[in-house]
């Protein structure tokens, strides 16, 4: 079960994480802005969120149903993206990505859930081996974009009269973005079938003669006791401030390298870059967590990360330099590290309620919310006056989530009992 889970997330992602280098072509193609850009990390957490929050608490109503939850997310996605290679407007772009990203994030509750209530003892570890798994998709798609629609793989060293460069041409030319897309479709279709056959008793046993009411009710009051004392507000803060600031990073960056006179590929390794370090150290740090408590690695990448989001704004000077790279790739060391850190805090504070995928699918919806409206606060100061300011923006967000995991308890508090539903 947990290979299968930890496995298709890599296909999950293979394609949500390309849709950084895919927008460059695409607003190209359509002579766009950034503020569109951000309209598009917009419509990703919006609808994702929603998504997220929705799907997570009903699959704690329902838990024999996770192998179907899973099957319609992966079927979402195909269909979503298959929608946006043939859409002929920005518009009906945007309506599809809508349900691509629906799909992803219908994906993330049951399977978070079911990891968490399978492996109590080690939470840590396997939610973030889950996202490590994830990040190969995130490393892969990315990097196979940048290298077909660029035709080549390019890279462009150092800046004015310094400015080196290298190129290898590929046999089979460029490609467009919508045969990209559209190639996912059979392949996420495929695992939609995959999935549902290798998953289908994961869940719990059927439930006979069951009064859904009261089981809402029941589960209602186990969330509002776990937000009474247990320092869960602070938790999904964090998680939030700290999506809202990660969901725009990742298109901003790649659009910046662009504006800097690099290629597609160069730009689509600086993704990779963003992802591929944390698939080693991921794992690790929540190992770490799961021995030393979450609270204090949460505190040292937040603040990390806010020296490292101005680092790379100072470092490009008048152009590219090598040492924009390295500080994507320290960033890359411990993105994603924060969320698996606050999921499994959340989980924590969740054992024993049996509201696993309620407190994840919300924490989920919760990021990619608060990411929405983030997108417009760091891509509008762009449009409009100038890129540092949407670094200096992001900095400002991380910083702020840095002061608030100050207020994450060490140590959950215990559960106290909620009836069951008769």
């Amino acid at each position: 079960m947990a290979t299968t889970l930890v496995g298709a997330h890599a296909f999950e992602h293979l394609y949500a994480h390309s849709i950084p280098i895919i927008i460059l072509a695409i607003i190209t193609e359509f002579e766009l802005g950034a503020l569109s850009v951000g309209a598009v990390v917009a419509i990703r957490s919006i609808f994702g969120g929603i998504t997220s929050t929705a799907g997570g608490f009903l699959v704690d109503l329902f838990h024999h149903r996770v192998a179907l939850v899973l099957s319609i997310s992966t079927f979402m996605i195909g269909l979503g993206y298959l929608l946006m290679s043939i859409a002929p407007s920005y518009a009906l772009i945007l309506c599809a990505l809508a349900l691509g990203s629906m799909g992803s994030a219908l994906w993330h509750p049951p399977a978070l859930g079911l990891l968490a209530r399978r492996f109590p003892e080690r939470r840590g570890l396997f939610i973030s081996m889950h996202r490590s798994t994830g990040s190969v998709g995130d490393v892969i798609g990315p990097l196979a974009a940048g290298a077909l629609i660029a035709g080549a793989l390019t890279w462009t060293g150092g800046a004015g009269d310094a400015e080196v460069g290298v190129s290898w041409p590929l046999p089979w030319g460029t490609i467009d973005w919508r045969y990209i897309l559209g190639f996912s479709t059979p392949v996420m279709f495929i695992a939609t079938v995959a999935i549902f056959f290798l998953l289908r008793n994961a869940g719990s046993e059927r439930p006979i003669n069951v009064d859904v009411s009261a089981r809402i009710r029941t589960n209602w009051a186990g969330m509002k006791d776990a937000f009474r004392g247990t320092g869960m507000w602070a938790i999904f803060t964090v998680s939030a401030v700290r999506g809202m600031a990660d969901r725009s990073l990742v298109f901003l960056i790649p659009l910046y390298l662009i504006h800097l006179g690099v290629g597609e590929f160069q730009a689509a390794v600086h993704v990779m870059l963003m992802v591929l370090p944390g698939i080693l150290f991921g794992p690790f740090i929540g190992w770490m967590s799961d021995r030393t408590g979450r609270r204090p690695l949460i505190i040292f990448i937040m603040g990390v990360t806010t020296i490292l989001t101005i680092a790379i704004i100072l470092a490009s000077g008048d152009g590219y330099t090598p040492w924009i790279t390295i500080f994507v790739a320290i960033y890359g060391m411990l993105n994603f590290s924060v969320n698996n850190l606050t999921q499994a805090a959340a989980a924590d504070i969740a054992a024993g309620r049996r509201l696993e995928s309620s407190f994840l699918g919300l924490m989920w919806g919760n990021n990619t919310l608060f990411g929405a409206v983030a997108a417009f606060m760091i891509f509008g100061p762009v449009e409009w006056f100038d890129w540092q300011y949407g670094f200096f923006i992001a900095a400002g967000i991380y910083f702020a989530g840095f002061l608030i995991s100050m207020l994450i308890p060490g140590k959950p508090r215990e559960p106290e009992a909620v009836p069951a539903p008769a």
